[in-house]
């Protein structure tokens, strides 16, 4: 019965929006679940916040692959990310009380900064889904380099960082800067890998593609642990530079090149303003 209704879903004209609904809901259930762990004091708040960081992005865009070869596939996909960032103007600014949210989410428990890194981690999410999709593997490496690589570096960083500090900034560690390279580097290798198999674009030879990989891994590791997250977050410095990367070092259509770097340096630009405003 599981094959023939699975079928049905793959062969129906409304697959997408099945497929949307489903997703929007395993989207909300998932950070909900750190929210109650984060209540009850399971997981401390930083974890959870970081757990939730490292998590949410790579699950979302493995939805990806389920989405039909519709033009409107990729709209309905971004949806998802889009009801979050409205759920996240909504409590940072106020206009709903969800403390639930804020304490998993949020460093300090103030619901404002929801409205920083938390937001331009979904506005990044909404533009690797609208400008990449399946046809450009920037996408993927910079949701990689956000979420494996920079959610990880963090939760490494405060745990085994010791005393073995960055020369130039103190607030990082050697651990969380190894980290980072490797969960970033991991994370984008076997994502590129998982769509490459699924036919979504060409497979690179394996020595450039792992020598590219390593190159964008570096240089996102390098921005991440720069003092400059008081002007420009991390959320989109590090996916800004994995994706000009990408599309300076891998292969890729003269479209997807002119779309998707323009989108970067807007978000770039447009987190340096907001940063230096907040």
């Amino acid at each position: 019965a599981v094959p023939e209704l699975l079928s049905s879903l793959a062969a129906s004209p409304f697959r997408d929006y099945y497929l949307l609904a489903v997703a929007a809901v395993g989207a909300a259930v998932w950070v909900k679940v750190f929210d109650v762990l984060a209540a009850k004091g399971v997981l401390e708040q930083k974890l959870s916040r970081k757990l939730v960081h490292t998590t949410t992005g790579p699950l979302f865009v493995l939805t990806w692959a389920l989405f039909s070869a519709a033009p409107n596939a990729r709209l309905l996909a971004a949806v998802v990310p889009m009801l979050n960032l409205a759920r996240l103007v909504a409590v940072g600014s106020g206009a709903w009380s969800d403390s639930g949210l804020v304490q998993s989410v949020s460093r300090s428990g103030d619901r404002t900064e929801l409205l920083k890194g938390p937001l331009f981690y979904v506005v990044t999410l909404v533009a690797a889904t609208l400008l990449c999709w399946r046809d450009n593997p920037a996408g993927l490496i910079a949701v990689s380099m956000m979420c494996g690589g920079d959610g990880l570096a963090d939760i490494v960083g405060r745990r085994w960082g010791g005393s073995a500090k960055l020369p130039y900034n103190t607030a990082k560690s050697w651990a969380g800067s190894a980290a980072m390279l490797a969960g970033g580097f991991g994370m984008a290798y076997g994502l590129i890998t998982l769509f490459c198999g699924a036919g979504f674009f060409t497979c690179y030879p394996q020595p450039a593609l792992l020598g590219c990989l390593g190159a964008i891994a570096l240089a996102s590791t390098v921005v991440e642990s720069l003092p400059i997250n008081h002007i420009l977050d991390d959320n989109v410095s590090v996916p800004a530079m994995a994706a000009a990367l990408s599309l300076l070092l891998l292969p890729q259509p003269v479209e997807a090149v002119a779309a998707v770097g323009l989108a970067a340096a807007a978000t770039a630009t447009a987190g340096a303003h907001v940063g230096m405003v907040l």
